[in-house]
């Protein structure tokens, strides 16, 4: 996995905490300390799209009559899965708290 954050790669065996259940768990990133999270809407609309694909494609197969409405919308329901696979990816929910440092010393001997 890669962190949204700080951008490096850690392993799932690395992760210590994990809060949330289901589609709304959230982990901790071992390195920054950021949480992390995916959207619950959108991985709410790819499994809805994934089994209406499905479900539409076995009732085409086995009844002929509804074969011009069940292909199409099916298709479409298939493209729509693998966009919101594509968008789904991890997002920052609760960044670290950044130190602020004071180095006004250190940059006051080169100007």
């Amino acid at each position: 996995m890669i962190c949204a954050h700080c951008s490096k790669s850690f392993a799932i065996d690395k992760i210590e905490n994990q809060r949330g259940k289901g589609l709304a768990s959230e982990i901790q990133c071992p390195f920054c300390q950021a949480w992390l999270g995916k959207s619950v809407v959108l991985s709410w609309v790819k499994i809805i799209s994934f089994y209406t694909g499905v479900i539409l494609l076995v009732w085409s197969y086995f009844d002929s009559s509804m074969r011009e409405i069940c292909v199409p919308v099916a298709v479409v329901s298939i493209m729509l899965m693998l966009v919101t696979h594509l968008m789904d990816q991890l997002k920052v929910t609760e960044a670290p708290e950044e130190e602020v440092v004071d180095n006004s010393e250190h940059l006051q001997k080169y100007r």
